[in-house]
């Protein structure tokens, strides 16, 4: 997903760090800031599916396991090999997408202190 450039604020990693000047400069921060926010919400919208989707998978994956390990004979043989050999398009794996959504939930809670810390400079 092609994120929007921004001119007051920089992110790299978690870390959210803004550079501002006036006061001016900063209003518009905290707007880019709650833009980026809003951004962001969709790409944990989207890693929420993808996790739900992998979950789901893995549960399908475990349940046919144990039925076709419950059949005997030749034809548990055959329902274990279909099944193992089956070409379905791999999911991404549910480690990754955790560690992706926790990425963003920490990238959020960032730009949420970050908007707190100007609003609080522009009071004084």
């Amino acid at each position: 997903m092609q994120m929007r450039e921004m001119r007051y604020a920089r992110i790299e990693g978690t870390e959210v760090m803004v550079q501002v000047s006036s006061a001016l400069e900063a209003k518009a921060a905290i707007k880019e800031l709650k833009h980026k926010k809003k951004e962001l919400q969709h790409v944990r919208k989207k890693l929420l599916k993808e996790q739900k989707g992998a979950k789901a998978e893995l549960d399908r994956v475990a349940r046919r396991h144990s039925a076709a390990s419950r059949k005997g004979g030749l034809k548990g043989l055959v329902a274990r090999v279909r099944h193992a050999v089956s070409s379905r398009e791999p999911l991404r794996d549910l480690a990754v997408v955790e560690a992706d959504l926790a990425r963003t939930d920490d990238v959020l809670h960032n730009i949420d202190s970050c908007i707190i810390q100007i609003e609080g400079r522009l009071l004084k």
